[in-house]
């Protein structure tokens, strides 16, 4: 079976659960969608992953959809996301990526996320800081990566062997 990991984010996280899911899916091909458009005719199984940002995934991972979206039906498909607010997973999936390939996927997972101020520009820094502020989450930890998820992920796509 031939995989492909086509990702897009806007920091290290997602590209960090990219490879962590591609070591436990030995040969699989790993891609950032922001450098590369992969071609998935050659694929038997596509896992598209996107960090989630104001409520949106990626727009390299929103155009890769698009653009391949009959390809992707014909094929297994995956889908992961990487967000700061685990708990709204189904609200970003229904609002970013079509019905129909919510329902032929054979797995769809949250690898939880990190939200970072530091690396930002000023206007996102204040942002996060408002999102903390209402949110109430001076007490929560967003740092941290679901691996749990992860190895379902990988279990989901072996089984498919």
């Amino acid at each position: 079976m031939k995989i492909l990991i086509a990702y897009a984010s806007n920091n290290d996280t997602t590209q960090m659960c990219a490879e962590l899911l591609g070591e436990k899916l030995p040969g699989a091909d790993i891609v950032n969608l922001r450098r590369t458009k992969p071609a998935i005719d050659d694929y038997d199984t596509v896992i598209i992953g996107s960090c989630i940002r104001f409520n949106d995934v990626h727009n390299a991972a929103k155009d890769f959809i698009g653009d391949n979206l009959d390809k992707l039906m014909k094929v297994n498909t995956a889908i992961f996301l990487c967000c700061g607010f685990p708990e709204k997973i189904n609200q970003y999936l229904l609002h970013n990526i079509p019905k129909k390939l919510l329902d032929k996927s054979v797995s769809i997972q949250c690898f939880g996320g990190r939200l970072k101020v530091k690396p930002y520009k000023l206007v996102d820094q204040l942002v996060m800081k408002i999102v903390k502020k209402n949110f109430k989450v001076s007490k929560r930890e967003f740092t941290s990566i679901d691996n749990e998820s992860i190895s379902k992920m990988a279990e989901d796509i072996l089984k498919l062997k």
